[in-house]
């Protein structure tokens, strides 16, 4: 049995709808979706986004947030999603907490010193914001912090990479980070790891 990553999945050749965006009238397949992912991943590499890297995305459930996302995962980096409705002080505790080094937030953001980039800001990571032109999921670099650097190869996704991070609430009250490990495998499950 042939194991897959997920963005060789998503690379099939397929006409097939993978997501469709009502709001904008807009239906990405899944050779489309592939494609957005991989010039997303690229405009990562060339800021130095590199596997293991933890990325907090603070965006709403948007088709930016799906590449981003996967763009994340296929660069090797480590997808950290955190609630846009956060306060300051929560988003300080997950980007300290994860060393973000990319903080992704929605075009504006940084112009309204939103909680997230203030977040950011406090410990260095970071900054873009990314909004969809039509054509593809634009970004650009709003603040370098101290993480950001020279650009680095494009990867490609392996199994066993850390593909996602979240907390849970914990049993001390501390949020803790809980890693899932994708396979890509698809017969098999995915497995998490805790981190105290």
């Amino acid at each position: 049995m042939t194991s897959s990553t997920l963005t060789s999945a998503i690379a099939a050749p397929s006409t097939h709808p993978a997501v469709i965006i009502p709001p904008l009238d807009l239906t990405i397949t899944y050779f489309d979706l592939h494609e957005l992912i991989t010039k997303f991943q690229r405009s990562l590499a060339a800021i130095g986004i590199s596997p293991n890297d933890a990325v907090s995305i603070s965006l709403p459930n948007t088709l930016e947030f799906i590449v981003v996302f996967l763009a994340v995962g296929a660069q090797r980096a480590i997808a950290a999603p955190l609630n846009p409705n956060y306060k300051q002080e929560e988003f300080e505790f997950y980007i300290d907490d994860l060393r973000s080094k990319l903080v992704v937030v929605p075009k504006g953001d940084v112009g309204q010193h939103s909680p997230a980039v203030r977040a950011a800001r406090r410990f260095g990571a970071g900054v873009v914001e990314v909004w969809w032109d039509g054509k593809e999921v634009a970004m650009e670099v709003k603040e370098n912090g101290k993480r950001l650097g020279r650009a680095v190869e494009v990867q490609q996704a392996k199994e066993g990479d850390v593909a996602l991070v979240l907390h849970t609430s914990g049993t001390t009250g501390r949020p803790k980070a809980v890693c899932a490990i994708f396979s890509f495998n698809f017969t098999h499950p995915i497995s998490l790891l805790s981190f105290e």
